[in-house]
């Protein structure tokens, strides 16, 4: 046992809180309160909800490195500035491009006060897409970045050994060169489920992977956006805290530093206002963003609703909106919520009685037929 063992500092006082009586310890933030600088931040939604696009329009704020570039994400002021890595299992490189692309283009224009350089802003996001690299390229059978180890225990892969090389070399050479805005500190993953080589409801592998890419990262300084799948009864609870939809997903129950939820607006989301607003929009152009955990202090709790746009990007309407937080009620709950009149048995009696009479022509016959008769 050595002497750095954490049974060897613990017997010596080495984790006593006595620094907290008199040091102040800031929270370190990529986006203030939004996403932590190092660490796994996990961002949820069902299918098809734009996750991707939205990580990639963050990966681009945080690329920008021109003296003009974006202030603020979604309302919050930009902490970090550097490279970002993508890995992609389920998107082909010419997709990313296109949609990289179009959101560095983008932003050029949508921000008056920002003299963003287009081209240097695509190379410095670093997009590694799996399913278009060839064999020889990549002659693993899947890019799984957990496995089972020799003695059955789950544990870091090689491919996920070297992208943690990778990363300390490349920030150890820019910091060597004098070029702190060059280390990567960034890796969006995409997706969990494609890559993270184990299923998510499994708590133990879970709970290995989100234990690394929680340390790994801190030690690195860089975070770690990874896209994950809200569980699949959740889109049958649309009316639900966030925190809800995604129980019985062991991704988000763990050990990350945020989870996010992106999903589309449902329908009792008061979205009328906003369809008339931008006709051209469909309802699933509208999306609401949701910190459903966060295990720093700080984190920006708010809710806020967003507009796709067509070139990739989202606008922040909670404000253009203010109530479009508020539920709308469909014509079924209206009913619910109506006070029903309790019924007379006066009256209620001899209407099921003349009813049953009827169905069962009991008035042809002799017998009388009474309520005793229902009994019987």
């Amino acid at each position: 046992m050595n002497d750095e063992s954490w049974t060897v500092r613990a017997r010596a006082g080495g984790y006593s809180a006595l620094a907290a009586a008199n040091e102040s310890h800031a929270m370190d933030w990529a986006v203030d309160g939004l996403l932590p600088a190092t660490g796994a931040t996990v961002v949820f939604g069902t299918g098809s909800t734009g996750k991707t696009q939205f990580l990639l329009w963050l990966a681009a704020h945080v690329a920008a490195r021109d003296e003009n570039r974006p202030k603020r994400w979604l309302g919050a002021k930009i902490r970090a500035k550097g490279q970002i890595l993508v890995l992609s299992a389920e998107d082909l490189r010419e997709h990313l491009f296109q949609r990289i692309g179009a959101i560095a283009r983008g932003m050029s224009v949508a921000y008056d006060d920002a003299d963003i350089d287009v081209e240097d802003l695509c190379n410095r996001i670093h997009v590694m897409p799996f399913l278009s690299m060839s064999s020889k390229e990549f002659p693993e059978s899947n890019p799984a970045l957990f496995g089972r180890g020799a003695d059955g225990g789950w544990q870091p892969t090689s491919m996920m050994t070297h992208i943690e090389r990778f990363i300390d070399d490349w920030n150890a050479e820019a910091d060597a060169a004098g070029r702190p805005d060059d280390r990567f500190v960034g890796v969006i993953l995409d997706s969990a489920v494609s890559m993270a080589g184990f299923e998510m409801a499994h708590s133990e592998a879970t709970s290995n992977f989100l234990f690394h890419v929680n340390r790994m990262p801190r030690r690195q300084r860089v975070f770690w956006a990874i896209i994950g799948h809200t569980p699949k009864d959740a889109r049958k609870k649309h009316e639900d805290a966030a925190i809800e939809r995604l129980r019985g997903s062991a991704m988000w129950s763990t050990t990350p530093r945020a989870v996010l939820e992106l999903r589309t607006a449902g329908p009792t989301d008061n979205i009328d206002q906003a369809l008339t607003r931008y006709p051209n929009i469909l309802p699933r152009d509208i999306l609401y963003l949701t910190t459903a955990k966060a295990n720093s202090m700080g984190a920006d709790l708010r809710a806020r609703a967003l507009r796709r746009v067509m070139d990739g990007g989202f606008v922040d309407i909670s404000e253009e909106f203010p109530n479009i937080f508020e539920r709308s009620q469909k014509s079924g709950d209206v009913e619910k919520n109506v006070k029903k009149i309790p019924l007379d048995p006066k009256t209620t009696w001899p209407a099921v009685i003349d009813l049953i009479e009827k169905s069962t022509q009991l008035s042809e016959s002799d017998g009388k037929f009474t309520r005793h008769s229902v009994v019987e």
